[in-house]
């Protein structure tokens, strides 16, 4: 079993100054004998060393642990999310502590307050509001902070992401080739700024096609959930009576509420139904539809994200403000 500082002056006859100086390569600083730095490391090499975390988070004022904050942790992506982040942290022995938003600026603010009362060494935020505008000064202002997912439009800081503008581009393009002559964008508030880039990269990719005005539409709800995609459903049924041939959903909460609202509705999903989403769902295997999906590489956003924070807790200076990590596309029965 490895020893601690004390056990090694015990063991050895010298003071744990002396042992502490062998340890940390500073011998030769401190003029310690090369007698006695022979004796603590063949010592230390056959029994190994067991630093004290107490004593070293202490003096270094450093807490050991993450915060991770982010609007909905049973969302499935924020939850593979967490698992990778969680995993990263054990490897380098830190322990992440994550908390939900439910998208409240005020919950947010909270859990930043709190985060940094904790001494946490950093947090990475998946935000609901402009970093911008939360109160300056204090512990906070210390606090590492990465964001992660999302990046309000003016904000400074360090941003991992997807390119979800385009990613909307791309999964817009597939469902058009595919066959799809109407589209509509099924979606969340614009005011999420991960939203509105997936609205202008449909916007984007549509823009120039032939009666784009009448093929092309987007229809958001206030809110970012089942609810949210049932209403938008019902609204559209109601305005029209059919679907279009092809459906994209902004998120998978807009996603699951919509299917339900169709099979309610129309009592089964139409075969001819094309379907694009920015995240996997298991729903997507039982659906007999093409479905082409946006698979963001959550181990990805993951390794960034903790890289860029270990950097700021280092003191060092990350060489991209924004990184952008690549997103597949996967097409499900196409």
């Amino acid at each position: 079993m490895a020893k601690t500082i004390k056990e090694i002056a015990r063991d050895t006859g010298y003071s744990r100054t002396t042992v502490t100086l062998v340890i940390n390569g500073k011998s030769d600083d401190y003029r310690i004998s090369p007698k006695a730095r022979a004796i603590i490391e063949a010592y230390v090499a056959e029994h190994g060393y067991r630093y004290n975390q107490a004593a070293r988070s202490l003096k270094l004022a450093r807490s050991h642990t993450v915060g991770l904050i982010v609007p909905d942790i049973a969302n499935a992506f924020f939850a593979r999310l967490a698992a990778a982040l969680e995993q990263l942290c054990r490897r380098q022995g830190f322990i992440l502590v994550t908390t939900s938003t439910a998208e409240s600026p005020e919950v947010e603010r909270l859990a930043l307050e709190n985060f940094a009362a904790r001494g946490v060494d950093g947090v990475i935020l998946t935000p609901c509001e402009p970093r911008r505008s939360l109160p300056a000064g204090g512990r906070k202002a210390e606090m590492p902070i990465v964001q992660i997912d999302r990046r309000f439009e003016g904000d400074d800081g360090f941003v991992v992401t997807s390119n979800h503008f385009v990613s909307a581009e791309t999964v817009t393009g597939r469902l058009i080739a595919a066959g799809a002559r109407e589209i509509t964008f099924l979606t969340g508030s614009p005011a999420n700024p991960t939203t509105l880039q997936r609205i202008r990269g449909f916007e984007s990719a549509t823009a120039q096609l032939p009666d784009a005005a009448t093929r092309f539409s987007v229809r958001s709800s206030d809110q970012d959930t089942e609810e949210g995609g049932y209403a938008l459903v019902e609204a559209l049924l109601d305005s029209r009576g059919t679907l279009p041939d092809g459906l994209i959903f902004g998120s998978l909460l807009i996603f699951h509420g919509a299917m339900r609202a169709i099979r309610t509705r129309l009592g089964a999903i139409p075969p001819g139904l094309l379907a694009g989403t920015f995240a996997y769902s298991a729903i997507i295997e039982y659906l007999p539809n093409p479905v082409f999906v946006i698979r963001q590489d959550e181990r990805g956003l993951a390794d960034h994200a903790f890289a860029t924070l270990a950097q700021l807790i280092r003191k060092e200076t990350p060489a991209d403000v924004l990184t952008y990590v690549d997103t597949d596309l996967v097409a499900y029965r196409a």
